[in-house]
């Protein structure tokens, strides 16, 4: 990726910077503070479109010089394309082409070619999947899955496993520990323990289990007196119902009779209220109509009757026959006047005192109706009661329940009901034996089954580990890597960087970590230059190359020089005390109070 002109202005602490590039190595030199770090920020960040200097996009405004609105780069290359930024807004826009970084390599290479240290930053996991994209080496399920099978993994493992491999194998290594996790908490739960490999491996439950014949028997010998219970109980039901019966029989006998000892006081007592109310009805008729005209001929028969004894012989002068048949006529006469009145009062209207008496009469008339009401009801009861004490001492008796009969079937229930008790504990203890057993056997296999699965998910888990599979993989994609990053570290007669497995950078098998600041700037540009060849982007952009001696200074330009058209465009920062000379490889650019200088050619002003 060939830079052909950069242009910057207002960026942090760079006012003006225009570059025209002409060779494929550019050293932009200058004392503290002049600017080459912002530009090589500025140059960055129009590559990546992502911010340097500040953690957030929100930020930006930061970016620009103290005292300007705004500050804006242009980045162009060889083929049209160029890469825009402007401040405060952060946007950045490519034009004549695709955007840098448009494959899976050059963008996981594009970091750490604009900021080499960045790499021995980053995480493990970090480094290792910018090498799985910069060598095509990236995650394949299928190869993934063959390697399990020949780990010896079950396919049902591996179905549940290969969705997560594309997140990432951290995703499926994170996954698959879970699971086992989750599996020796269920062999926990089944066995009580807690999980052991070797304690799991032949851990069972024993158990006998009891013989059907022999649980079919416990219960046909329960149902046989069970049974024998119910029978026992019907028999008493129905002793129990006859005794009532008969209970019920003497108490309705016993009223019977009391009620039908009644009869004859109350047919007294009703012919009585009849007499008084038909007198007491005649009175109130008599005062309510008056006296009715005696007309017809027993009212003649009995006026004439009563004017022939006043006129009869005086009682002393007759004979027997004559006063008999005077006593007869008079008792015809009485018996007149107690149906019709006396011949004294014919035609004679009700008084003042009767018509007083009359409410009396009334209210004495209702409550003798009512009375004979009464006692014709008491009557028809009481004559009921007679014709019912008739029929239920009349014909044959049902036989009478003794006690000992009921206390007999009692006793017998009862000890049933206990044997039965027996033989229902002896079922329910030969099938809990049974549930036992089955249990055992059901615990046995589901441990069993649990530690299959503790085994088989840990295999996957170890699988996919740094260690696993991901390091069988990285172990192919690594070789082309470390050969070039051998390559590149002969070239510039330095220590031998390589790149381990765990992604631990050694340089001649000293980690990163233990070398001094000019080994480790060393390190990180052979691993810039190595990505950054490998990834096809051949861009580098190399700050603080001043870290290194004389002699390692150029070393670094003979490398650079060296690798001929595998490196496009290497922009080399460096503070310097005075202005470098150019030459026909290295085009050297001097940054003063933030600006470039400009005039004449760098040969000529060193």
């Amino acid at each position: 990726m060939k830079i052909t002109a950069i242009i910057a202005k207002n960026f942090q602490g760079l006012r003006h910077a225009g570059l025209s590039l002409s060779g494929r190595i550019a050293l932009i030199a200058g004392d503290n503070g002049a600017g080459k770090s912002s530009l090589r920020d500025a140059i960055a960040m129009a590559l990546s479109g992502q911010p340097f200097r500040v953690a957030k996009k929100k930020d930006y405004a930061q970016l620009v010089m103290e005292g300007q609105k705004g500050a804006e780069v242009r980045v162009e290359f060889d083929d049209g394309r160029a890469a825009s930024l402007k401040l405060p807004d952060g946007k950045a826009v490519y034009s004549g082409g695709a955007a840098i970084g448009d494959t899976d390599s050059l963008r996981a290479a594009l970091p750490f070619a604009l900021n080499p240290a960045s790499f021995a930053a980053a995480e493990p996991d970090t480094r290792r999947t910018a090498l799985f994209a910069l060598t095509g080496c990236g995650v394949d399920e299928r190869g993934v899955e063959q390697r399990l099978i020949e780990r010896g993994v079950e396919q049902r493992y591996i179905d549940a496993v290969l969705p997560l491999v594309g997140a990432g194998f951290p995703a499926a290594e994170a996954d698959a520990k879970r699971r086992a996790t989750e599996a020796r908490g269920a062999w926990k739960g089944v066995a009580g323990e807690v999980y052991g490999d070797k304690k799991a491996e032949d851990w069972s439950v024993d158990a006998r289990p009891v013989p059907d014949a022999e649980i079919e028997q416990a219960k046909q010998d329960a149902q046989a007196v069970q049974d024998e219970i119910n029978q026992c109980q019907q028999q008493m039901g129905e002793l129990r119902a006859r005794s009532q019966q008969q209970n019920d029989r003497k108490r309705q006998i016993v009223q019977l009779q009391e009620q039908a000892a009644l009869l004859e006081r109350i047919k007294a007592k009703l012919a009585a209220d009849q007499l008084d109310l038909a007198k007491v009805r005649d009175e109130v008729e008599a005062i309510t109509v008056g006296p009715a005209p005696r007309v017809g001929l027993v009212h003649d028969l009995a006026r004439a009757l009563n004017l022939s004894l006043t006129m009869a012989i005086p009682f002393g002068d007759m004979n027997v026959e004559q006063r008999q048949h005077l006593v007869a006529a008079g008792k015809a006469l009485d018996q007149y006047a107690a149906e019709h009145g006396s011949l004294a009062d014919d035609g004679v209207p009700a008084s003042a005192e009767d018509v007083a008496r009359l409410p009396q009469l009334q209210h004495s008339l209702d409550m003798m109706t009512r009375a004979v009401a009464n006692d014709e009801r008491d009557l028809k009861i009481t004559t009921d009661a007679v014709a019912q004490l008739e029929a239920l001492t009349s014909g044959e008796q049902p036989e009478p329940v003794s006690e000992a009969d009921v206390t007999g079937l009692i006793e017998r229930v009862s000890l049933l009901q206990i044997t039965h008790k027996n033989l229902q504990a002896k079922l329910a203890e030969l099938m809990e034996q049974n549930r036992i057993a089955a249990d055992a056997v059901r615990r046995t296999q589901q441990a069993a089954q649990h530690h299959a699965d503790v085994q088989a998910w840990s295999s996957v888990a170890d699988a996919m580990a740094p260690d696993g599979i991901p390091a069988e993989i990285l172990a192919d994609a690594l070789r082309p890597v470390n050969d070039r990053l051998f390559e590149l570290s002969q070239m510039a007669g330095w220590p031998r960087i390589q790149i381990s497995r765990d992604m631990d950078i050694t340089a001649d098998g000293r980690v990163y970590g233990l070398l001094s600041e000019s080994e480790q700037w060393r390190a990180d540009c052979i691993i810039a230059l190595t990505l950054s060849i490998m990834s096809g982007l051949r861009l580098v952009l190399l700050d603080r190359f001043d870290v290194l001696s004389v002699t390692g200074r150029n070393q670094l330009l003979n490398l650079l020089e060296g690798l001929g058209d595998q490196i496009d465009t290497a922009l080399v920062f460096g503070t310097m005390k005075g202005p470098a000379a150019s030459d026909e490889i290295v085009q050297a650019f001097w940054v003063e109070g933030g600006e470039i200088a400009t005039g004449e050619p760098m040969a000529q002003a060193a």
